[in-house]
């Protein structure tokens, strides 16, 4: 057994306490949290760290194989200017650099205290790296193509991947996503539909104002950027409708479903999410918004419509670092009125129960093995992060 106490002690599913001692076994498994002093507690036996313990990190939303990018995509172009860039990038990528920037990126995660992640693919570069971790995975094989003359060889190539990893790595779970509304043509949007049918999806939602341009009359920098890519494609008139609710009669089945970034969503879109989808979760991934577009999602509407809120750091090509802390620290800085405790809860078993590992991460409730993470540096009296507080893990989650 392993006696750990510290200032604060943040089980995430209960009250923050203090003055306690977190007792977790050989395996990790949590077997208690005890109110000191305490006759189930060996006071030689407790370790004391100063700053709070909590539950290991679950990031919902991650590209590692784009690790390669890292700093050389400059910050506050826009996200037409991203995507130009990264996919001129592409072209000329040393393919040797690809494998070792992954190995690190995962390395900083697991360090800082990120225990699962969610990562989006559209290769096999991570499926060596993800055979030897402590990270729990769960990877979504991401689909993107507006000609529908293309979708056979998009649907090969995303079914590659998906036997590529169940050969490999047949226990981590696996799912596809469609890139975003504005980027996935209908034929296509049906069939990740039916593959995905009962699994989670994760799409990338309102990035940009110009998606909500897009759908509402087909002009703007996507409407150019899609006739660049696919000068042969018809150009789109538009919907007249917002993008979700555009693309939602195609997502047959939808059960779960994560929408990233949200920066330009509005109380028209929480509705129409919420009214239609079963179990809708809402990432951020705030300091990549404001690499991109220098802009932040309305939290503040978010909390006031209780949406499930969880927490994503995107990729290096638009992130100075991998760190589930420096997002929390992004978001109050921003938005000083949300509690330590709330962030945590986004970060940790909100993450988790979008990804369906809960019973093993999220909390320190009895049984679990969610790992433990140590936040030193923090503001105790007033339970804020200060521009110092930093995140290590202290022991790995188990799944």
């Amino acid at each position: 057994m392993k006696y750990l106490s510290a200032d604060c002690i943040m089980p995430v599913s209960g009250k923050p306490v203090f003055n306690s001692v977190l007792v977790i076994d050989g395996q990790n498994r949590v077997k208690g949290i005890h109110a000191m002093p305490s006759n189930k507690v060996p006071r030689d036996k407790i370790i004391h760290y100063k700053g709070i313990l909590c539950p290991g990190f679950v990031n919902t939303h991650c590209h590692l194989e784009l690790s390669w990018a890292k700093g050389l995509i400059p910050e506050g172009g826009g996200l037409d200017f991203f995507v130009r860039l990264l996919e001129m990038l592409r072209t000329t990528l040393d393919t040797k650099s690809v494998g070792p920037a992954i190995v690190a990126a995962m390395a900083e995660s697991l360090i800082g205290g990120t225990v699962a992640i969610a990562d989006i693919m559209n290769t096999t570069h991570t499926l060596g790296p993800k055979r030897d971790t402590d990270l729990i995975f769960y990877n979504l094989i991401e689909v993107f193509g507006s000609d529908p003359a293309k979708m056979r060889e998009i649907a090969d190539r995303a079914i590659n991947i998906h036997i590529a990893f169940r050969n490999v790595l047949p226990k981590q779970q696996l799912s596809f996503a469609p890139h975003a509304p504005y980027s996935v043509s209908r034929l296509l949007f049906d069939m990740v539909s039916a593959m995905s049918k009962g699994r989670l999806m994760s799409i990338h939602h309102q990035e940009s104002a110009d998606e909500n341009l897009f759908f509402l009359d087909g002009n703007g920098s996507i409407a150019d950027r899609r006739k660049d890519f696919n000068p042969e494609l018809v150009p789109y008139q538009g919907s007249g409708k917002r993008p979700f609710e555009t693309v939602f009669a195609w997502m047959l089945d939808v059960e779960k479903l994560i929408l990233v970034h949200n920066t330009f969503s509005e109380q028209v879109d929480i509705d129409f999410v919420e009214k239609n989808v079963k179990q809708p979760y809402w990432c951020f991934c705030p300091n990549a918004n404001l690499y991109i577009e220098n802009c932040l999602p309305d939290v503040s509407l978010f909390r006031k419509n209780n949406c499930k809120i969880a927490i994503g750091t995107d990729s290096l090509a638009s992130n100075r670092q991998l760190s589930m802390i420096e997002e929390m620290k992004c978001l109050q800085s921003h938005f000083a009125d949300i509690p330590l405790e709330e962030l945590l809860q986004w970060a940790t078993l909100n993450g988790a129960e979008c990804l369906g590992f809960d019973k093993v991460l999220g909390s320190f409730d009895v049984g679990k093995s969610p790992g433990v993470v140590l936040l030193e540096n923090v503001d105790i009296e007033n339970m804020m992060l200060r521009p110092e507080s930093t995140s290590r893990l202290l022991f790995p989650a188990k799944s």
